[in-house]
């Protein structure tokens, strides 16, 4: 098969370890020629107790460049932020994705052969581990290229602190972007049940003070055009 194009894959981390050598362990596998056209961004959100840096020299392993950022605050749910800090050193397309999402060695050939257009953003499949039954896709899981990110100013750091992403991203996204249902690549899921941090629970989510949708503030920005949005509203450093 031919490779049409280098890739990033481009994940916010925070506490998730064990998920995180999951994935160095089948990054390691990957053939030789994708590894050459393979990049990843890691941004850790300010890990207290399991910062990925404990995992450097695996990232260094792996055999395709891997570079890790760290936010040095330990903010809430600060995931949109990370975003755009990995974004902001990405180049061309890039495979957004949370850190229970693996992108498995059989999944490659599919994933570098797609045809892509700058104007679209492309949802995968997904399954589940182990059983790897078919489940529903993941809003936050997708295929975009990098200049399209920016040119709708990336995420809005003001829902930081709450559980539940800017939906005014998705709103904007959907405006400047045609979403394509893509089965040509399928992700693969890994909920706690199989690994215990693939996924944080440091933070209340839904239905907790945490969740978005108890901020009257954030509710009402929705509904109206968003301030000009400012990047990177923390202190970060990178690691590698």
């Amino acid at each position: 098969m031919k490779i049409r194009r280098p890739m990033t894959i481009v994940m916010a981390y925070y506490e998730n370890a064990e998920m995180l050598n999951r994935h160095l362990l089948e990054w390691v596998q990957y053939p030789a020629r994708f590894k050459k056209n393979l990049r990843a961004i890691i941004v850790d959100d300010g890990s207290p107790k399991n910062p990925a840096s404990q995992l450097m020299q695996q990232m260094i392993e792996v055999g395709f460049l891997v570079n890790l950022f760290r936010i040095k605050e330990d903010i809430p749910w600060n995931q949109n932020g990370a975003r755009n800090l990995a974004m902001t050193h990405a180049n061309g397309w890039c495979l957004l994705t949370d850190m229970d999402h693996l992108l498995s060695v059989d999944q490659l050939p599919a994933l570098f052969s797609m045809r892509l257009k700058k104007a679209k953003h492309y949802m995968p499949l997904r399954r589940k581990a182990i059983t790897l039954e078919q489940y529903k896709r993941h809003p936050n899981t997708y295929v975009l290229h990098r200049d399209a990110y920016w040119d709708i100013g990336g995420f809005d750091e003001s829902y930081a602190g709450y559980y539940g992403t800017d939906s005014t991203f998705r709103k904007r996204l959907k405006q400047n972007s045609k979403l394509v249902k893509t089965d040509v690549f399928v992700m693969t899921l890994f909920g706690r049940e199989v690994i215990a941090d693939a996924s944080t629970t440091v933070y209340g989510r839904k239905g907790t003070k945490y969740h978005v949708s108890k901020n009257q503030e954030l509710n009402e920005r929705k509904k109206r055009t968003p301030d000009p949005i400012q990047p990177l509203n923390f202190e970060w450093e990178q690691l590698l």
